[in-house]
């Protein structure tokens, strides 16, 4: 009986599952993930939450097999019914200083809940340091900060989320924190001790000490089982790796060859959705463009597009003065980007624009008064 073996229980292997599920797939589906259930990874940061995707009844009723286990070798499949999906996700970047050792790291449900345990039981105010101020660091440390924690930030930057959220709403967001009661320090750290960091020579006293300087693609099964890995596990625009062809590789563990690695929620999910086409042998999959959220504060803060490709900026102001939209033109005057807080419905109307390329009159983008629905409608 064909069948597809899925390695990781993130978005990406537990879409692919549900694709096949709704595409009428008939061979065998097996889920391996050295975490058990699959869970989604966001909340993990955002909340200290541990949410599955499903309840175990779901993979029972569509006759799913999860195996809790960390796959480090298998046989690679020899039919064309076979397929085997690398879903492997990342792994935490460790800092590389002495005493690195101190410090927690925040990237799997034993992690979310080890810390949630220990921020629930430690007195009010108890003084945490978080080392990386981009996504997952500002995420915690503002969770922390609701738990009651004294928080210090600490950053290489001011803008530490710039790539993708372009330099000043980065800025505006990282200064937010202090507002928020959050002490956040640019520096470097040079060394970690059990209850303390210190960070160009100054020391800082802590409780609790968390690293979230990065991540890097999970390819030590991929390396393995001799697949082609090149800041990730290199694959085609089917997903198959370029080394075998019933092998898939998908979120962000993968990279389709010649383009940089996409690492966010959506782009997930569209890989796996179009392993799904690869493995059923359908139409490939239209790509949408990148988009991705964080929340911080009660902020909701979303961008689109690719501010790599930006060279001149538009910004708009909430009626506080503060920066809300920021919309990003490439060199040739076209809409490329955009980042907005609390942007409501602009994310959508934006992503249409883009994918048409259409982009609004300066005018247009400049007056707050010119909402998504608006400046939506020349894309519909």
């Amino acid at each position: 009986m064909p069948s597809v073996h899925i390695i990781g229980g993130g978005v990406a292997g537990y879409t692919l599952a549900r694709e096949l599920v709704q595409k009428n797939y008939t061979g065998t589906i097996s889920i391996s993930d050295s975490q058990g259930l699959p869970y989604d990874r966001p909340p993990l940061s955002k909340s200290l939450q541990v949410e599955p995707f499903a309840p175990i009844a779901w993979y029972v009723e569509h006759g799913i097999s999860l195996f809790q286990e960390d796959v480090q070798e298998l046989a690679l499949p020899t039919t064309e019914d076979d397929w085997i999906v690398l879903a492997t996700g990342t792994t935490p970047t460790l800092l590389q200083v002495p005493g690195a050792q101190y410090a927690h790291t925040l990237h799997t449900a034993a992690d979310a809940t080890a810390l949630a345990q220990v921020l629930d039981s430690a007195m009010f105010g108890v003084q945490v340091i978080v080392i990386g101020a981009g996504l997952i660091g500002a995420e915690f440390a503002s969770t922390a900060s609701m738990f009651g924690a004294q928080v210090t930030l600490i950053s290489n930057s001011n803008a530490p989320l710039a790539p993708v959220l372009g330099q000043q709403l980065a800025e505006q967001l990282h200064a937010d924190h202090a507002q928020r009661g959050i002490k956040t320090i640019t520096g470097t750290v040079n060394s970690i001790g059990a209850d303390h960091v210190v960070v160009d020579g100054e020391r800082l006293e802590a409780a609790l000490i968390v690293s979230a300087i990065g991540v890097e693609p999970e390819t030590t099964l991929a390396s393995n089982l001799g697949l082609s890995v090149e800041d990730g596990i290199v694959v085609d625009a089917q997903q198959r790796s370029i080394s075998h062809r019933q092998v898939l590789a998908i979120g962000d563990a993968a990279r389709v060859q010649g383009e940089p690695r996409a690492v966010h929620w959506e782009a997930a999910m569209e890989d796996a959705a179009q392993a799904a086409a690869t493995i059923m042998d359908a139409a490939p999959v239209q790509r949408s463009v990148p988009w991705f959220w964080t929340d911080r504060h009660e902020m909701h803060v979303e961008t689109v597009g690719e501010f790599s490709k930006v060279a001149t900026t538009i910004t708009r102001e909430n009626r506080r003065g503060k920066l809300q939209t920021v919309f990003g033109l490439d060199e040739h005057g076209t809409l490329v980007a955009a980042s907005m807080v609390d942007g409501g419905l602009m994310a959508k109307a934006v992503k249409r624009l883009i994918a048409r390329g259409i982009t609004p009159s300066i005018e247009q983008l400049e007056d707050p008064s010119v909402g998504p629905r608006v400046l939506g409608r020349d894309a519909r």
